[in-house]
């Protein structure tokens, strides 16, 4: 969900933001929330529902030098707000030592007195003063999602090179966020075979832009061999599934070979993850309707179908789940003819035996490793 904020003077004198409908609706029930900006930094806000209104955001003003009618994208997400200064202008703030603006002396009706000549002296740059020393970039937020993604990230500045090592596959992405280089520029890694892969990473509020952009240098559209577009939102939604199943850079190369990865082009991964986390709990659903056949007992599919039916089974479904008990490494049922079976064991005493399996793999895994 996204919301825009237009900032008003008082709003930047108190660090804060009125709460707006769809603000009160996101927060209910919360007294604190983190924020997070464009290059991945943190801050705790406060709810005051009282004088109704979202406190903390004053450091995160400062840094964008944000000013009065700038607006702020909000990315209304999970437990986080993400926020983007929409701004064209808005830039990281200078820092003002406070014992600086104590000492600086006030202006007096005196009698000007004779000043010193002085003289301005440009400095030089220390890429002049030091050219040996590198200036290292400032990693980007996405490199975070990605290396938790299974990636390991090759460069240092932009375009931001990573490598995907999957075996006897491999394959190389560049990155760049939107603005940060130029679009031709990017597609020219991916032309001339240094990559197999280039995207422009601009958040979901920007995508019109970027995507106008990256169709200007490849006016037939986002194809195999052009440029992709890349959102951070995205990457950050993956991280999160990958903790519910083990989503990686083949995933991920899929995504790119259709020229998206944005909150949209992964609904169709994430349907896909959800059927196989259904596939499992049919699986657990199954174990618990053969939990009432005692061991030595055979039984027939018809059997178990009218509880079946009752947790949305079907009959062919059903029969490939006992056909699956029936083989290693589970052997809890042994198939006598269609439709037709024999419980080994009870339930419980399976559980047991595939838990002191997956130990003794376990062990011996690890000794084989030490091995190597």
């Amino acid at each position: 969900m996204i919301a825009r904020y237009v900032l008003t003077s008082a709003c930047l004198n108190s660090g804060t933001m009125n709460l707006t409908q769809s603000l009160r609706v996101f927060l209910q029930g919360k007294d604190r929330i983190i924020l997070r900006d464009e290059e991945g930094e943190t801050y705790d806000g406060t709810v005051n529902w009282r004088q109704n209104r979202l406190e903390g955001l004053a450091p995160y003003y400062a840094k964008r030098r944000l000013g009065v009618n700038d607006k702020i994208a909000l990315h209304l997400e999970g437990e986080e707000i993400g926020l983007e200064a929409l701004t064209p202008a808005a830039k990281p703030a200078r820092p003002r030592s406070p014992e600086v603006e104590r000492s600086r002396p006030q202006a007096t009706e005196s009698t000007p007195e004779k000043t010193e000549k002085r003289v301005r002296v440009t400095p030089y740059p220390k890429e002049v003063i030091f050219p040996h020393k590198p200036v290292a970039s400032e990693v980007p937020a996405f490199s975070v999602d990605l290396e938790a993604l299974g990636f390991s990230r090759e460069s240092g500045s932009a375009p931001w090179v990573f490598r995907a090592a999957m075996g006897r596959r491999t394959f190389h992405l560049a990155l760049a966020r939107f603005g940060e280089m130029e679009a031709r520029e990017l597609l020219a890694y991916r032309q001339q075979g240094r990559v197999q892969y280039a995207a422009m990473v601009a958040g979901e509020s920007s995508k019109p832009e970027a995507l106008a952009e990256i169709a200007a240098v490849r006016p037939s559209g986002l194809v195999q061999v052009g440029l992709g577009y890349v959102s951070p939102e995205a990457l950050q939604r993956l991280t999160k599934l990958r903790g519910a199943f083990p989503v990686g850079p083949l995933d991920i190369e899929r995504l790119l070979r259709e020229g998206r990865i944005d909150l949209e082009a992964i609904q169709g991964l994430e349907r896909e993850i959800s059927g196989v986390l259904r596939e499992r709990s049919h699986f657990s659903a199954v174990l618990t309707l053969l939990a009432d056949q005692p061991p030595q007992q055979v039984f027939l599919l018809a059997d178990l179908m009218p509880m079946a039916r009752e947790m949305n089974l079907e009959a062919d479904h059903l029969q490939s789940i006992l056909e699956s008990l029936s083989s290693p490494p589970f052997l809890l049922l042994k198939r006598l003819s269609p439709g037709e079976f024999l419980m080994r064991q009870s339930v419980d005493r399976a559980l047991a035996d595939w838990v002191e399996y997956a130990e003794v793999m376990t062990r011996r895994l690890q000794g084989v490793l030490q091995e190597r």
